[in-house]
């Protein structure tokens, strides 16, 4: 989580002094800017079900997300953007012996994770110091893993008494993945986000059954 931690600092470097700067100095504008300014991070849990062989476990599936846009206000009450951010999404795994993704190998623990580049559009809508918008994604997959933790019973040749193995840049997922999004919430402060994946995580060549398609999560952020 150490790319997480660094991107959550760029962040608050980069886009809260910019967002705080817009939002003191709006007494000095007309009645409403045309110009929009975005930037959150947050987090989410994963929902939605879970299927044979690729089941999560709830609670610990979830996801990090830091970004920000611009957009268009063309009018006091809506305007239209574009976000990117950064997005690291983790499914942990049921252990039991239905399991098959990636193999029937029970651990301790295990996880599948996928950090992607992404893009949205959305339509905003403004109500006094709220928000309701609606848009699209695509992601782009940079870099998968399959993490395992398993206990040793008896300590290793190395004297460990626990090991954590790494699969990384997995070859059965797909390179992109794209959905529906939406946000509600405040203007500067928190806001609701849900999404639902359209795409399918496996490439239609394995036999993997897909993993839950919705996120729901709170975001912390500045919408000017």
């Amino acid at each position: 989580m150490k790319l997480n931690n660094y991107l959550a600092a760029i962040f608050a470097i980069a886009f809260v002094p910019v967002m705080a700067q817009s939002t003191s100095s709006d007494s000095t504008k007309p009645s409403f800017p045309h110009k929009m300014r975005d930037g959150f991070i947050g987090g989410a849990f994963v929902l939605g079900n879970s299927n044979k062989g690729s089941e999560v476990i709830y609670g610990q599936s979830r996801e990090f997300i830091v970004g920000g846009g611009f957009g268009y206000r063309f009018a006091k009450w809506n305007d239209i953007g574009v976000d990117i951010y950064y997005k690291s999404t983790d499914f942990f795994l049921k252990q039991d012996s239905s399991k098959t993704l990636p193999n029937n190998i029970l651990h301790n623990s295990e996880k599948v994770s996928f950090d992607n580049f992404g893009g949205k559009v959305f339509d905003r809508f403004y109500k006094g110091k709220m928000f309701l918008d609606g848009g699209a994604y695509l992601d782009w997959v940079i870099y998968t893993k399959h993490i395992s933790w398993d206990n040793n019973g008896v300590a290793n040749i190395s004297s460990g008494s626990s090991t954590k193995t790494i699969d990384r840049q997995l070859k059965f997922t797909t390179p992109t993945n794209y959905g529906l999004t939406f946000r509600l919430g405040s203007k500067q402060g928190v806001a609701l986000y849900f999404n639902y994946r359209l795409s399918n995580y496996f490439k239609s060549t394995t036999s993997y059954t897909e993993l839950p398609v919705y996120t729901l999560g709170i975001a912390l952020g500045a919408h000017q």
